[in-house]
């Protein structure tokens, strides 16, 4: 049988999703654990795409194949073998040919900033401290120019492989509420570090480095220099992913600049 899970996590404490070597805390290798000593065999999860270390995630998906159990059985029973920090939401059966990064039509990222002096604890984990003088609007205008289909290369971390580096970026809009800022992604796909390459120079954006004309700039010279530092990886959360014909999924707009 063929099974989907919903994951959440607080990426603080892991070394990032991908099982390791030299790292025996990650999210795939916590999870595989957990789930194989309930199944009384080894596991592998299938994500539909990694996360760097410290990177959050409320709505993971990943699909594993075991015997046939209730989905429900596997959901308690894994849930009390895990840590405090991971949990599975949900687990369905699936079908055989599902899968859970290549069926995937689209994700959503937010990034969180807060301009607050002090960030209380609770919330300090989650978002990354920005100046109190960070300009949501600059960063909006900034942020609406990187919509539509695009060569994204110069937001992708070195060494990133892959077929190609064009992706459709459905939507980024920038929203304030008092000192805090968000700033949500949705993609037909993420290159490896891209989401962290946008907050960061968004960031740059609103704090009056650069001007959000930069954002041009940068596709115009595919120029990885013209692109700010990555931001902080706890502001990060993968926020849901999306598969073809489920409620809110989105639809790929008109083709625009490569």
């Amino acid at each position: 049988m063929r099974y989907r899970a919903t994951i959440a996590y607080v990426g603080t404490f892991f070394h990032g999703w991908q099982v390791q070597e030299n790292a025996a805390r990650t999210v795939q290798a916590v999870l595989e654990g957990a789930i194989g000593r309930f199944l009384g065999a080894p596991v592998r999860l299938h994500a539909s795409g990694r996360t760097d270390a410290g990177v959050h995630a409320d709505g993971q998906v990943a699909h594993f194949d075991a015997e046939t159990f209730p989905p429900d059985a596997i959901l308690s029973a894994v849930n009390v073998r895990l840590p405090w920090d991971v949990r599975l939401l949900g687990v369905a059966a699936a079908p055989g040919d599902f899968h859970a990064r290549s069926s995937a039509s689209a994700k959503r990222y937010v990034y969180r900033f807060s301009r607050e002096r002090v960030i209380p604890p609770r919330e300090a984990l989650f978002r990354a401290p920005l100046s109190p003088r960070a300009d949501a609007g600059l960063m909006a205008s900034a942020a609406s120019r990187l919509a539509g289909v695009r060569d994204f290369f110069p937001f992708s971390t070195a060494g990133t492989e892959t077929e190609t580096t064009v992706r459709e970026l459905f939507a980024c809009e920038v929203a304030e509420s008092g000192p805090a800022i968000e700033i949500r992604m949705t993609a037909d796909g993420f290159l490896r570090g891209m989401a962290r390459a946008i907050a960061g120079t968004l960031a740059d954006v609103g704090r009056g480095r650069v001007p959000p004309e930069r954002i041009d700039a940068i596709f115009a010279a595919r120029d990885k220099g013209l692109v700010s530092a990555k931001a902080k990886p706890r502001g990060l959360t993968l926020e849901k992913v999306f598969y073809p014909g489920e409620p809110g999924a989105p639809l790929p707009g008109p083709p625009a600049v490569r």
